[in-house]
């Protein structure tokens, strides 16, 4: 199923504002979004950081422990000019992200309930893109896959999972091309 452009480009375009810290021109686009659709798009944001959250992980479901590290090098990261805080990093991705639960439950203030899952999935994007990539080339890989995904019934998990690390056996060279055969 293909996103909604009317959900894929204010994403985006919120996204490229937090990134290129036009910290203005982010909160003109997001008060011009009806109420609604930024929901949506905040959603969108949470789907796309759990993805990268999943993908640093090497495609398993990450520990609190393996969310803490991801949270800590975000908060520290120097060359970003963000204001984000460990705590709220480690709450987004772990509660909001990860954990599904409403974001109102976790940020009863209502401009970290739109900027910490801006600003963590902007800074995810940076920070764990593949190397020689470009954020929106990642984040066009990741809007791709999740299309791909919203099809497939659950029964496919497995095999999924059992077909990626055969691949990667197969790269690393521990494996041999007939071993299932």
């Amino acid at each position: 199923m293909r996103l909604d452009p009317k959900l894929e480009k204010p994403t985006r375009d919120l996204l490229s504002h937090v990134i290129r810290g036009e910290w203005e021109e982010f909160g003109k686009v997001a008060t011009a979004i009806p109420e609604e659709r930024l929901a949506e798009c905040v959603s969108l944001c949470l789907r796309i950081a759990g993805y990268i959250a999943i993908d640093v992980c090497g495609q398993v479901w990450p520990s609190e422990a393996d969310l803490r590290e991801i949270a800590q090098r975000m908060a520290s990261m120097e060359d970003m000019e963000y204001d984000l805080n460990e705590e709220d990093i480690f709450a987004c991705l772990s509660r909001s992200a990860l954990g599904f639960e409403p974001l109102i439950d976790v940020f009863t203030d209502t401009q970290k309930m739109v900027g910490v899952p801006f600003t963590a999935t902007a800074t995810l994007l940076v920070a764990y893109r593949p190397d020689g990539t470009d954020w929106w080339d990642y984040l066009e890989q990741i809007e791709q896959a999740l299309e791909i995904a919203t099809d497939l019934p659950e029964a496919v998990v497995p095999a999924l999972l059992l077909l990626t690390r055969r691949q990667r056996a197969l790269k690393s060279g521990t494996a041999h091309p007939n071993a299932d055969e």
